[in-house]
């Protein structure tokens, strides 16, 4: 995961709405931020700020309010992925895995990723709605919802269509720029109707000099989706939105869990001034050497176990939800347990696994299923 930072947080550019800041290891609006700082990989340059006084959790509002953004070994797939499609123009993938991977928050990473090594590119996030019946009208608004149009003035599907085109051409220009990223969330409600507008957007930017490069997220149907629409001989949905595709997986080892890890140990709020996530909840241990990368095996092994006493099917797959849960919950705890001689050991772990909802979670779905 060389050459990119764990967690991203890029600082707010001209082109975004006024009321959004980016802040190290966080990505949250002007009430909750007071920093906007730019973040990189952090480089192991010693400890932040230490105190005797033990933190206040509600002190830490990015890790609270979970505004932050930590990278995974599939996360850097996805954007592996992204980089991929827009350096030689391929029109659309498709990414899929089941619930609670942590897709979403693979989303966010990469809009964050763009935001701050592309800013030429326009980036737009849509949230695919459940609906009964296809309407073209509901799906412009909501595209133009996406490109930051919150009160369409046109009433019919043709205004509708102008001025989407109008306002991204618009962003493209202020950009200096010709490539518009679609991140479809949820992409398995599109209905064929949906896919069909979405590729007419398509040919009219391409029709102006823009291109569009669309990502289908959502769960394992639309793997299904993908093998109807090729034996129904719609070429030109497969070919324009799922050339490319990836199995998002979530954390299945412990190197990968140290990866994510590390970045509690190296990113740091405010950037500059302030300590890192472990530094902040464990002053004491931090700066006796201790560092939650270190305890990767443990949590990961916190995992396997329970995945095994409680009997759960196939191999042990942790989604992102339930990994970064178990170290917020290892975090909050440094409020009773930070000591400088302090080591966190396998009981800690495994009480933090307890606490994630991991094996509740997967029961549930098990019955479910």
């Amino acid at each position: 995961m060389a050459g990119r930072a764990n967690v991203l947080s890029p600082a707010r550019s001209r082109h975004e709405p006024e009321d959004i800041r980016y802040h190290v290891g966080c990505f949250t609006r002007t009430d909750q931020c007071d920093s906007r700082a730019c973040c990189g990989r952090e480089s192991k340059r010693g400890i932040g700020r230490r105190s005797e006084r033990r933190p206040a959790v509600s002190a830490q509002p990015s890790l609270v309010r979970r505004h932050y953004r930590v990278a995974t070994s599939a996360i850097e797939a996805f954007v592996d992925l992204v980089e991929h499609c827009v350096r030689v123009l391929i029109p659309g993938a498709l990414i899929h895995a089941r619930p609670r991977m942590g897709k979403t928050h693979a989303i966010d990473y990469v809009a964050l990723h763009l935001a701050r090594q592309r800013p030429d590119i326009l980036v737009l996030r849509m949230s695919c709605e459940h609906h009964r019946s296809d309407f073209e009208g509901p799906f412009f608004s909501t595209l133009l919802g996406a490109a930051g149009v919150r009160d369409p003035q046109g009433r019919t599907i043709a205004d509708k269509r102008f001025a989407l085109i109008r306002r991204l051409s618009e962003q493209l220009q202020m950009r200096s720029g010709h490539i518009v990223v679609l991140l479809c969330d949820e992409a398995q409600r599109m209905s064929r109707h949906a896919l069909e507008w979405l590729r007419d957007v398509h040919d009219q930017l391409a029709h102006h000099g823009f291109r569009l490069i669309t990502f289908l997220v959502g769960q394992p149907h639309l793997m299904e989706q993908k093998a109807q629409y090729q034996l129904a001989g719609d070429e030109q949905i497969v070919a324009r939105f799922m050339i490319e595709q990836l199995h998002f997986r979530g954390i299945t080892d412990a190197s990968q869990a140290a990866t994510c890890l590390a970045s509690y140990d190296l990113s740091r709020y405010p950037e500059q001034t302030g300590d890192t996530f472990t530094a902040f909840f464990y002053p004491l241990a931090y700066g006796a050497g201790l560092r939650l990368e270190h305890s990767a095996g443990a949590l990961w092994n916190g995992f396997v176990q329970a995945h095994a006493a409680a009997q759960l099917h196939g191999m042990t797959e942790i989604p992102m939800d339930y990994f970064t849960r178990a170290v917020e919950s290892m975090l909050i705890n440094g409020v009773q347990w930070d000591a400088t001689a302090l080591e966190l050991g396998p009981e800690h772990w495994e009480r933090a696994v307890r606490e994630s909802g991991y094996v509740a979670a997967q029961q549930t779905v098990r019955l479910q299923g």
